[in-house]
């Protein structure tokens, strides 16, 4: 079985590019310790839904990732690529 890449894509996620570069976890993993549904954090990464996090899910999330409030993204979504 092959393993998954875990490098970031062109367009992908802020959050989803610091899981992969900061931690070993999983989606599946990484949105339980968050204390959100994987299809939640599936939806914030693909820009479908924005991120409404508790306190309690925002202190999981920046002790996961080793975030100061200032390094939190604005948005969780894919980042837009502007056509030249």
């Amino acid at each position: 079985m092959e393993k998954k890449d875990r490098r970031p894509q062109e367009q992908e996620s802020p959050i989803e590019t610091l899981r992969i570069q900061r931690t070993k976890l999983s989606q599946a993993e990484f949105a339980v310790h968050c204390g959100v549904p994987l299809r939640t954090y599936q939806r914030w990464v693909l820009g479908e839904t924005e991120a409404k996090l508790a306190p309690r899910q925002w202190k999981a999330l920046m002790q996961l990732l080793q975030l100061q409030a200032h390094e939190i993204p604005d948005d969780f979504g894919p980042v837009e690529q502007n056509a030249d």
